[in-house]
């Protein structure tokens, strides 16, 4: 920071009253969760240039967003910290703004410790390594050859950086090896040029190499899947809870993430060790995360699935419902550099779950449910959140979507039990009028 720009890290910590965020990249729901969930102070939003500029891959220019939303919060009387919710670009873009201005922020380069997936599976391995699976980075340009990774047969190939599982893959034999990184090598770099633009001058080229090492490829894990969310303030790891992943018969697609857990408590204490040795170990600080696992009760420690920098904005209001705390408030207070203050079992709910809308062909949408079908919805079933992912006009193959299915919505719902959401289920999707054509 220069001598004559204003402090804006000490501007925040002496203001009160309303609070004010530059955010990068948030959407409308974003925007209505947190002002929401601002308290009596109430919020103000200064948002620099476009969501698209920020959220999108293939639209974002980040160092030159980063330039001007640098530009734009020394120009204001005063700026709180930083917000943002989405995956890249904003989850890096956020420890890069905060690093500038001097704002409270998660250091960058421990961000893309977490978001680079091979350079995280490099440092998992010397952290946890009985969490750690067999890996190998794979380079686009020289390719191992598929029994000289080392991984075993079958396995998963997937890029450094990725978003819903895009360009992920089963792979068994030759001929799958090849097609994968064939669509790779022609859809990544302009997927992944602004996040290499990032993170050039972050990550460790001695144990990363030089060359487009852009996929990974690890053993096949199997189990039970689950996420558990939690954050570091002040070099102190909270875990938040654990949320259970169930899929569909594919082994890929969700159908449905639950909470409270209904893995062993023992389990979930071994996935919290993990968190604490894990977190500190990279360099993580005053920031949220989510770490992915897969539970064998064959293998002596649940195996870290992928550490990722930010909340589960899907599961932010099932922590609500069960918990009484939203994973948003706890973000914002990081972002103004207060430690978050929640408790547990505090909601209206015994039991949450997210259920995602999706199907296994690509159809055409013709309509979704209006402003007015979702308030029916929360009015008739209190608590409902509708989100809508599909778009009037579009294919759903259009959307990001995985690899193998086609999302369309989702539904996150409080109850007593699975039996009862279910039931609730059924009753908000008689009241909500999608329309598709094959």
């Amino acid at each position: 920071m220069h001598p004559d720009e204003p402090d804006l890290a000490r501007a925040a910590s002496s203001a009160g009253g309303l609070t004010k965020l530059l955010a990068v990249g948030i959407s409308d729901e974003d925007r209505a969760q947190l002002h929401r969930l601002a308290g009596a102070g109430g919020l103000d939003l200064l948002e620099t240039g476009s969501y698209e500029e920020a959220s999108d891959p293939y639209v974002c220019r980040p160092k030159d967003y980063i330039a001007r939303a640098v530009a734009f919060a020394r120009a204001q009387p005063r700026v709180d910290g930083v917000i943002g919710v989405e995956d890249f670009p904003p989850s890096l873009l956020v420890p890069a703004i905060c690093r500038e201005l001097g704002l409270p922020g998660l250091d960058f380069t421990a961000a893309v410790r977490c978001e680079h997936k091979g350079w995280s599976r490099v440092l998992q391995r010397q952290l946890v390594p009985d969490s750690t699976p067999r890996f190998a980075l794979v380079d686009l340009d020289r390719p191992a050859g598929l029994d000289e990774l080392g991984v075993g047969r079958p396995f998963w190939l997937k890029p450094i950086k990725s978003y819903l599982s895009y360009l992920g893959f089963r792979i068994g034999d030759q001929a799958g090896y090849r097609q994968a990184l064939a669509q790779a090598a022609e859809k990544l770099p302009p997927f992944l040029g602004s996040f290499i633009e990032l993170i050039e001058d972050a990550a460790p080229r001695a144990e990363l190499g030089r060359g487009r090492q852009w996929m990974l490829a690890e053993e096949l894990m199997s189990g039970i899947q689950c996420t558990l969310d939690g954050y570091v303030h002040g070099g102190e790891v909270t875990v938040l809870g654990v949320v259970d992943s169930i899929r569909f018969a594919n082994k890929v697609s969700f159908k449905r993430f639950q909470y409270p857990s209904s893995l062993p408590l023992k389990v979930q204490t071994q996935m919290a060790d993990v968190a604490r040795k894990l977190m500190p170990g990279l360099g993580f600080d005053h920031g949220m995360f989510n770490i992915e696992f897969f539970w064998d009760p064959k293998r002596p420690a649940p195996m870290v699935i992928e550490v990722n920098d930010r909340l589960s904005m899907q599961f932010a209001d099932l922590f609500e419902k069960v918990d009484g705390i939203n994973s948003y408030r706890i973000l914002m207070d990081l972002a103004c550099g207060r430690r978050p203050d929640h408790g547990r079992r505090q909601g209206r709910y015994r039991a949450a779950a997210s259920f995602v809308l999706r199907g296994f062909e690509d159809k055409l949408c013709l309509a979704v449910p209006t402003d007015d079908d979702i308030a029916r919805v929360e009015r008739d079933i209190p608590d409902t959140v509708v989100m809508v992912r599909a778009i009037p006009g579009m294919r759903l193959s259009e959307l990001p979507q995985d690899s193998y299915s086609f999302r369309h919505g989702l539904i996150n719902l409080g109850g007593r039990d699975l039996a009862d959401m279910q039931a609730k289920l059924a009753r908000v999707l008689e009241m909500l009028p999608f329309r598709f054509a094959d």
